[in-house]
């Protein structure tokens, strides 16, 4: 009975670790490439949204 407590607690210990590192794969592959592109779009838009407010801006 001691070896199948073990090897249960084994296994549950092994499908949470391997749950884990296919979340944390997962957030790696798909989520950061697509927050770190928004982050760029962002910026380019912030910067242009000042040069077209600074370029049809009055001169006086």
């Amino acid at each position: 009975m001691k070896k199948f407590g073990f090897g249960l607690l084994t296994g549950i210990a092994g499908t949470i670790a391997a749950a884990a590192a296919a979340g944390f794969t997962y957030h790696k592959i798909e989520i950061e490439p697509l927050e770190e592109e928004q982050a760029k779009f962002d910026n380019t838009e912030l910067k242009s949204a000042r040069k077209a407010a600074h370029s049809h801006g009055s001169r006086y």
